[in-house]
């Protein structure tokens, strides 16, 4: 998914990672090879990932009629907070890539790879601090959620869960750092209070349709969508989107079935086969879509209310676009 606004601030958040990163210590540079600006041995390198929450902040800022020099620090501030929770949640899950090069712990160990997004946490206030307090609060409360989330996606792999319990995990866990950047970008151009209210509950909405359409490429997307192999959600016993939706839906046998699965690690090739089949039966990947579809128009209801231009308005709508482009495949399929 290519977009012109996030092209366009493409060297304008280079460079400003590269300011916040800089030093000569061991840790900064794994944090410079970590967002993409070098390669393990140091050399400069083009592997930053979408960019999308610090270019969506940038963009909104400079709609409402701020300039790109006082929206650049927030936004930066914003990508190492989203670094910094990617860095853990490696750790955490146990993965060994991350956007097609291998994870900060597997070249450092865990220990230091902590630590290493821990100072990533301190450079992303010290960038935020360079707007506002109010900036510095936004991004503290978006850092909040996006914990307790983690938190609570880290609780669903002991058990099931139900699609109430998983909207709560996503709409913390990914709504709230898209939540803040359209906030951020409402603080910096000064809106009004109910604008940026209105700002908030767009980006929160967007990000949680960004969840379920992760969620669901994890299942069905192409391994050049992901960074990731396509299915790996399910070997490794994710209760993301699908398998939430299949638990909840499925009859008592097939819930039996699922629980068997899932005790293995990963699962098995038979058993994706038959989660798959399931899931087919189930019609889970259609239900995934029309949800993702109702958060987005939930964002579209707060478009009246911001002041956006027709520029902008184009803009959102090649975004979102974007978002649902993957549906199209399967629904010819079927035709």
């Amino acid at each position: 998914m290519k977009l012109e606004f996030v092209e366009r601030y493409r060297d304008s958040l280079r460079d400003g990672l590269g300011q916040a990163l800089r030093g000569d210590d061991a840790t900064r540079q794994i944090l410079r090879y970590h967002v993409g600006l070098e390669t393990v041995k140091g050399k400069a390198a083009d592997a930053m990932g979408k960019l999308l929450r610090p270019s969506l902040l940038l963009y909104v800022a400079e709609d409402l009629g701020a300039h790109l020099a006082s929206a650049l620090p927030a936004a930066i501030g914003l990508e190492l907070i989203h670094n910094f929770s990617l860095i853990h949640d490696d750790i955490e899950d146990g993965d060994r890539q991350r956007r097609g090069r291998k994870t900060v712990w597997t070249l450092i160990g865990v220990p230091k790879a902590i630590n290493a997004g821990d100072l990533m946490i301190s450079l992303a206030l010290q960038e935020a601090d360079r707007t506002s307090a109010d900036a510095v609060r936004c991004l503290l409360d978006a850092m909040r959620d996006l914990v307790d989330g983690q938190s609570m996606d880290l609780d669903f792999e002991t058990r099931w869960v139900t699609p109430s319990e998983y909207r709560a995990m996503i709409q913390l866990k990914t709504g709230a750092l898209f939540r803040c950047a359209l906030e951020l970008a409402g603080i910096i151009a000064e809106a009004e209070p109910d604008v940026i209210k209105r700002l908030a509950s767009f980006g929160e909405e967007l990000g949680m349709a960004f969840q379920i359409r992760d969620d669901l490429l994890g299942v069905w997307g192409d391994e050049s969508d992901l960074g990731r192999p396509a299915g790996s959600d399910l070997r490794k016993r994710k209760k993301s989107y699908p398998l939430a939706g299949a638990y909840q839906q499925g009859s008592e046998d097939d819930r039996a079935f699922l629980e068997r699965a899932m005790k293995s690690e990963p699962v098995v090739d038979a058993d994706i086969e038959k989660i798959l089949t399931l899931l087919e039966r189930l019609a889970i990947r259609a239900d995934g879509e029309e949800r993702m579809k109702a958060h987005l128009q939930e964002a579209v209801k707060q478009v009246p209310y911001i002041p956006f231009s027709e520029d902008a308005l184009s803009a959102f709508t090649a975004l979102f676009e974007g978002l649902t482009a993957f549906m199209t495949p399967r629904a010819k399929a079927e035709d």
